[in-house]
């Protein structure tokens, strides 16, 4: 049998409600085995096909999330999307992605806040939920008005944000850092034997780039190896970055034995400077990558790196912001902690 019903008289005729039978067709909230059964016997009755438009208009949700970010090219953001967009769209919902272009040189000249027209925007679009990565979340200081901004966000809409958390904000914010991984990467290059380390990439006024060189800092001056300012040359966070912070150190008097590069993108631009004057990973250099974005066993030399897990936190991210649309209980938080991948890059004992 086949006729144009709706969702209303499948919910009617199953002796449910609506929201029920939403549950069973989207599949992102638990309903019993009994009433799945009674459920799913009507619409197979009717052939119905749910139609996505007037189910959200009953549920008042538009079966629609944002995702705010600063950049696509970046591998990490990349990650993220990918793996954010294929679990909503598992739940049957759709993503609107927001690249905002948002860096912390451009704001510190403009001092614009690019980021509360997008947050508007997606209020517009009468989204479900928001998750925010990156851009003005990464300062260390953060303004005013774009506190007031994610405030009124928060009190409108579920948001999610990955970073650091702002006290008084209603967001359900996730931090990714885990500062023992600069500590297990500065280790082992100590047990190599290394006695100069130097750091580089990472943008200076960046919450992630302070973190990790506070801990560079630190576990270097408990080990008691060469704490010289010399040693670290900061940047951005891309290849041009790495070959560039890259040369400061190899113009030294005396060049580091051995680098932490701020993630993959700095250790492959790294590994091109390192080339040009004329020495190669890890024979004349030891390098070790801070955060692995993609595949390092595939570079030449494979690239010793740090794991944080992108992939495991986007797949948390999102059913968090699932868990707090449909209002049921939060997934239980994921291991993000850090394990050091070693490969060819870090070389041997020295």
């Amino acid at each position: 049998m086949s006729r144009n019903v709706t969702i209303i008289e499948i919910a009617k005729e199953s002796g449910v409600s609506t929201a029920t039978v939403s549950r069973v067709l989207s599949g992102t909230a638990p309903v019993s085995p009994k009433t799945k059964a009674r459920v799913q016997e009507v619409i197979q009755k009717y052939n119905y096909s749910p139609n996505q438009l007037a189910q959200g208009l009953i549920l008042r949700q538009s079966k629609t999330l944002g995702m705010i970010i600063p950049n696509i090219t970046n591998p990490y953001f990349s990650t993220l999307v990918g793996v954010i967009e294929r679990a909503a769209h598992k739940a049957n919902y759709s993503v609107i992605l927001c690249i905002t272009s948002f860096t912390a040189a451009s704001y510190r000249e403009s001092g614009q806040e690019a980021e509360e027209s997008y947050f508007q925007m997606v209020l517009d679009k009468k989204v479900d939920g928001v998750i925010i990565a990156g851009g003005h979340i990464d300062l260390c200081q953060i303004s005013d008005a774009y506190k007031n901004a994610l405030t009124h966000l928060a009190s409108s809409i579920p948001v999610v944000v990955i970073g650091q958390k702002i006290p008084d904000v209603p967001c359900c914010f996730v931090n990714k850092e885990h500062e023992k991984g600069i500590v297990i990467a500065i280790r082992y290059l100590a047990s190599l034997g290394h006695k100069r380390i130097g750091f580089v990439g990472g943008e200076p006024g960046i919450i992630i780039t302070e973190s990790r060189l506070q801990t560079y800092r630190t576990t270097l001056a408990q080990l008691k190896l060469d704490t010289s300012p010399e040693l670290v040359s900061l940047s951005d966070y891309y290849l041009p970055d790495g070959y560039n912070a890259a040369k400061k150190l190899l113009e030294l008097d005396e060049p580091a034995t051995a680098m932490l590069a701020m993630n993959d993108n700095i250790a492959i631009g790294a590994i091109r400077a390192i080339s040009d004057y004329f020495l190669s990973v890890p024979d004349d250099i030891a390098l070790i990558s801070c955060d692995q974005f993609m595949d390092g066993n595939f570079l030449t030399p494979r690239l010793t790196s740090l794991d944080r897990h992108t992939e495991r936190l986007a797949l948390h991210v999102i059913r968090l912001l699932l868990s707090m649309i449909q209002n049921t209980p939060p997934p239980d938080e994921p291991d993000l902690y850090p394990n050091l991948i070693i490969r060819e890059s870090s070389g041997r004992h020295i």
